[in-house]
């Protein structure tokens, strides 16, 4: 074991003076091994991929998994070859070039035939030979994206696309019409098959034979029926596009002269229609009497058009007579107004009224006399003043009165329906006549301008003889040269014919592939796997870099220039068994006495290492009023005050802890004590310390001071004279004080008791406390001129560098073995604290 310099007497203070000199402020007395930065740094970097490691793990199962499913989603890949065998092109026996020896062996040649193999226009015309833009669901299965081949193996689009893309292929045969023209391809198919000529472009493989002339050409696709069609196709087109380009020039003048045929045919054509039309346009006879004919046809225009004027003019006369009617307001006198569908509806409207009016007045009457006949018969009988008398009188008069008035309602009905009758007829005449003259008008012009075309083609006629004849002359002349140009292009198809080159040929051809390829399903998951796991391992030291917290010690030196004055491991599940069964034995139920509870614990030998490091942490004397605070909550402040206390306390030194957290005290909860009565009640005014002093069992050398009833002001009570006086008094009756505050970011009760005390100490929490928010409270405390003896880190877990270079992880092995030792380690701690008291 490393050498324990916690038994070492206690210095003289001009050793200490001259130790000051020695090691910088920043320097941690307990911790000062320097040949362990190397094994340390290589830990470290373990812990970081350790601590993250299910992170990384979950990145590489999904990566893998997501890469097995799309790799075994992916359709087999099948490769077919044909072999070609491409030799230098050789002269012609008939050509000038013959006579030169040297011809082969141009490597140009050669290496521009392997390029034009890879010409995407000539895969695409081997889609179009082959007719493959016609399946819109050929490739459909080909080159899936990762989110596309998830989509599909929860949709189930798979087994439809495989359905819809095992259609027959077309071969050659089946575009046999299209073998040697363009074929026309709408604009979806023609983007298909520039599209499936990429897919194919991309599994074309072209690998010539070492020391040879052949060329092995190569088509890899999913479709194992496709690939060997595809390879000759291939070939098959290279070597007719290669011919299409040695008889370009033959070729070029055989469309010349096609092109000058077509012209010729083309005009002559032109020229008989214009014959035809000239002697159509210009009356010249087809037959004998075509003269006649157009003599008939001027004279029946003529008539047309006298009768068609004619008629507009009898439209147009009543036109006027009626229009002048309706200006004078006699618009009933014209004599189409009786052909009106409205007047002829009115009148039968009117017509059905009166009979229904004389039918009424009928029955009017009839009641009328029957009325006076019963009036008769009262009156023989009765006065004219009898009531029945008047009410039959009244009736009668009511009668009549109901029949003026009915013939009166009818009447006036008929006199207004005949008004508007009269108003809608005129308007309904008048528009009829306007269109029967617009009608007429139209007819006239046309048949004048029909006439008129007819007369200038007559007029014409003597100049379109002279045209016809220059016409003709034309035409035969150009037929003779039709005939020459004709007979000029057989010879050029028969020299082209015979000129078919023979240094490309098809050697081998391509088969049905046996079995696939590819893809190679193992090795890209074992890659994604590697790849996946690199980046996880780089992801965790981002993170790691990302990462403000306080880790080690280290970064308490590097960050804080503070020397760090214990490591305070992690209490692990065991540990909290086993106070917890110290609890039910009789002991404290609270964890945060461990250094009384379990003292041959862990973390109870690193708080005699806080002791110890207190103890030698000032020149001349130790330190005697001591603030033990964080920065944040729940970092553990309180449990290292108390536990500071204790092994203070078993040291032999009289301790007093007080509790200054206002806020939020802790102190009482953990010794079971009441908190009734307190430091508050002091501050408060009541001056009684014995019974704001309250021992506790086990520890006779130390005192607790609760914080007592919770004020509404804690920083005007910590910063009063009382408190002053108190510690006053607490320095004159006990050796050390132990005082606990709350979170020094959060309130500023720690500020001021840092003014009041010998030093600080700062507790941090090991992979949660904040480098920032801890820089910014010891820059605070420095401002206000408080000193700070260090940093106590806390949580150190088993994983950890530190944990077991400093021997945390074999205290209990220590204290389990059998040997015995003479001078328990208490006792040498209590005799070492003895010799210090002594000396100061």
């Amino acid at each position: 074991m490393d050498k324990d310099e916690r038994l070492i007497p206690v210095p003289t203070a001009k050793e200490v003076q001259l130790s000051t000199h020695e090691y910088p402020a920043a320097y941690s007395p307990i911790y000062e091994e320097d040949g362990f930065s190397e094994q340390r740094s290589l830990r470290e970097y373990f812990n970081v991929v350790y601590k993250r490691l299910p992170l990384i793990l979950a990145l590489s199962i999904v990566v893998t998994s997501i890469v097995a499913f799309y790799m075994y989603r992916q359709p087999s890949q099948y490769e077919s070859s044909t072999t070609l065998l491409i030799e230098p092109p050789r002269p012609k026996v008939t050509s000038k070039d013959s006579i030169n020896i040297n011809f082969g062996g141009d490597a140009n040649y050669t290496n521009t035939q392997l390029k034009l193999l890879q010409n995407p226009d000539l895969m695409r015309d081997v889609v179009i030979r082959l007719g493959l833009h016609r399946d819109p669901n050929l490739f459909a299965n080909q080159n899936k994206g990762i989110l596309a081949t998830l989509r599909a193996l929860f949709s189930g689009d798979k087994a439809k696309t495989e359905k819809e893309s095992s259609l027959p292929l077309l071969t050659e045969n089946n575009d046999s019409s299209d073998s040697k023209n363009e074929v026309q391809l709408t604009t979806e198919e023609r983007e298909r098959a520039e599209n499936y000529a990429a897919i194919l472009l991309g599994g074309l493989r072209i690998e010539p034979v070492e020391k040879t002339n052949l060329v092995n050409l190569s088509i890899q696709s999913t479709n194992a029926d496709l690939c060997p069609k595809v390879a000759d196709m291939t070939a098959d087109l290279f070597i007719e596009k290669n011919a299409d380009r040695e008889m370009s020039g033959g070729r070029a003048n055989l469309e010349k002269l096609t092109n000058s045929i077509d012209e010729l045919r083309n005009t002559i054509t032109n020229q008989e229609s214009e014959l035809i039309n000239l002697l159509r346009g210009s009356d010249l006879p087809l037959q004998e009497k075509g003269g006649d004919f157009r003599n008939s046809a001027l004279q029946t225009l003529y008539t047309q058009y006298q009768d068609a004027k004619n008629e507009r003019l009898k439209i147009e006369a009543r036109y006027n007579t009626a229009l002048q009617a309706n200006n004078r307001g006699e618009g009933t006198n014209i004599p189409d107004l009786t052909d009106s569908k409205i007047y002829q509806e009115t009148v039968r409207l009117n017509t059905e009224r009166k009979a229904k009016l004389q039918d009424e007045i009928r029955n009017v009457d009839k009641q009328i006399q029957d009325e006076e006949t019963s009036l008769a018969a009262l009156r023989t009988k009765y006065t004219d003043d009898y009531p029945k008398v008047r009410e039959t009188i009244a009736k009668i008069q009511n009668l009549k009165d109901y029949k003026v008035k009915r013939e009166q309602e009818v009447t006036e009905t008929i006199a207004r329906d005949q008004k508007k009758m009269e108003k809608d007829a005129v308007g309904g005449a008048l528009v009829a006549l306007k269109s029967q003259l617009d009608a007429a008008q139209k007819r006239e012009a046309q048949l004048y301008a029909g006439y008129q075309n007819e007369e200038q083609k007559a007029n014409f006629e003597g100049q379109q003889e002279t045209k016809l004849i220059t016409l003709k002359r034309e035409i035969e002349t150009n037929r003779g040269l039709l005939d020459t140009y004709t007979q000029r292009q057989k010879e050029q198809e028969l020299a082209i014919s015979s000129g078919k080159p023979e240094n490309l040929k098809v050697t081998t051809n391509a088969i049905k592939p046996g079995g696939p390829i590819g893809p190679q399903r193992t090795r890209n998951i074992i890659v994604a796997f590697l790849v996946s796991l690199a980046a996880g391992i780089g992801l965790a030291f981002l993170l790691d870099y990302l990462d403000d917290s306080i880790r080690t010690s280290d970064d308490v030196g590097r960050h804080l220039g503070l020397p760090t004055l214990a490591l305070i491991p992690h209490q692990t599940s065991n540990e909290k068994r086993k106070l917890a069964l110290a609890t039910k034995n009789g002991g404290n139920t609270s964890m945060a006495l461990v250094a009384l509870e379990d003292t041959r614990s862990a973390m109870a030998e690193a708080y005699r290492h806080l002791r110890t490091s207190l103890l030698f942490s000032s020149a001349g004397k130790p330190p005697q009023t001591i603030l033990v605070t964080s920065s944040q909550p729940s970092e553990g402040k309180t449990t290292t005050a108390i536990n500071t206390a204790i092994t203070l306390a078993q040291s032999g030194a009289d301790v007093v802890i007080i509790d200054c957290d206002l806020r939020r005290p802790r102190l009482h909860s953990h010794f079971n004590l009441e908190n009734s009565v307190g430091l508050t009640n002091y501050l408060s005014g009541e001056k009684n310390t014995e019974l704001m002093m309250k021992p506790y069992p086990g520890l006779p050398k130390m005192k607790i001071i609760t914080s007592g009833p919770i004020p509404p002001n804690p920083a005007e009570l910590l910063s009063s004279h009382e408190m002053k006086n108190l510690l006053q008094f607490l320095r004159g009756n006990f050796k050390h004080v132990i005082i606990d505050s709350p979170p020094a970011i959060s309130f500023t009760d720690a500020a001021i008791l840092s003014t009041l005390v010998d030093g600080v100490v700062l507790v941090a929490m090991a992979g949660k406390s904040s480098i920032h928010l801890m820089r910014r409270f010891k820059q605070r405390l420095s401002n206000i001129g408080a000193r700070i003896y260090g940093v106590v880190l806390n949580g150190i877990k088993s994983d950890s560098v530190e944990y077991g270079y400093y021997g945390y992880g074999y205290t209990y092995n220590y204290y389990a073995t059998p040997e015995d030792d003479s001078t328990p380690l208490m006792e040498n701690v209590e005799k070492a604290a003895s010799i210090h008291d002594t000396k100061s």
